[in-house]
């Protein structure tokens, strides 16, 4: 099998390729740094998610390199590659349907969608929703957390307990205003795979880059038996949105122990080294979708 995975000079693809480095298959990196690194000996250089070219260019790098399965793990590239369709006919693309690709890019999208289907979920509203500041402190709890609807990797989110914190007039609906979880924070990663070989594996987020916020800069696996309720609501989150195959995802305890969603990420993450498991599922899946599609199994 000739795997195509982009981000290769990310954390996430690097993760992915640190895991392939001793396999029998052929893996190629895609970035828009093209410089090789120990897990990839080739890694071709693509444009920016944003670029209009970029899915011509994925879709070059399948024919030339005879791709059977590609997957994708740059945030930013996600509904691009998800909606493709016949642009990257010939291979396997190892990604859900448009539709839930894209309510789990937008974080206020996924809130919405979860709510409705009662998956736990945060207090959460649009700046529109109140006239100040005040007025959201008393819907949402102080402190309050001010994240984008659309962005990776922790970017753009803060913590806002005072006036001082943010200029509640420059927001506009691009941002969601959000109830804190203050306990414990996980990033559970799942397969969906329709109730065939589902799975859940949680890990635990020791430190994180903001300090009470951001991304994880150590994470630990959490046993099978001791965060169940994470586990649970993880696999619930995914399918109450209809992402299949696999996903990363936020989930942190309110001050009361209830877990909640915080956001979904339609691709493998950052910690995929700690659940192996997840990747051999991906694998063994897409090697069901090639032989059901007459290629190399």
């Amino acid at each position: 099998m000739r795997i195509l995975i982009t981000g290769a000079n990310g954390p996430a693809g690097r993760a992915l390729g640190a895991q392939l480095a001793s396999s029998d298959f052929t893996v190629i990196g895609a970035d828009m740094d093209s410089t090789a690194n120990e897990y990839y000996a080739v890694i071709e250089k693509v444009p920016a998610a944003s670029d209009p070219s970029m899915i011509g260019r994925l879709a070059e790098i399948i024919r030339e390199h005879h791709i059977d399965v590609l997957i994708p793990t740059v945030s930013d590239e996600l509904p691009a590659v998800a909606a493709a369709g016949a642009e990257l006919a010939g291979c396997t693309v190892m990604i859900g349907s448009p539709e839930a690709v894209s309510t789990a890019h937008d974080k206020w999208l996924t809130m919405q969608v979860l709510a409705a289907a009662g998956v736990p979920v945060p207090r959460s509203a649009l700046p529109s929703s109140f006239e100040n500041l005040d007025a959201a402190f008393e819907a949402l709890g102080r402190p309050l957390i001010v994240k984008p609807r659309i962005a990776r990797g922790g970017r753009g989110v803060g913590v806002v307990g005072n006036h001082s914190d943010l200029d509640f007039s420059a927001l506009d609906d691009s941002w969601v205003l959000q109830e804190f979880a203050s306990g414990e924070e996980f990033a559970p990663m799942v397969f969906n795979g329709n109730g065939e070989n589902d799975l859940a594996v949680v890990v635990r987020k020791t430190e994180l880059k903001q300090g009470v916020v951001g991304n994880a800069v150590s994470t630990e696996r959490v046993a099978a038996d001791e965060a169940v309720d994470v586990q649970q609501i993880a696999l619930d989150a995914v399918r109450a949105v209809g992402l299949e195959y696999q996903a990363d995802l936020d989930i942190r305890r309110l001050a009361n122990g209830q877990p909640v969603v915080l956001e979904i990420n339609a691709r493998f993450g950052a910690n995929s080294r700690q659940a192996p498991e997840l990747l051999s599922t991906v694998l063994r899946a897409s090697s069901r979708a090639l032989a059901a599609a007459g290629g190399r199994p």
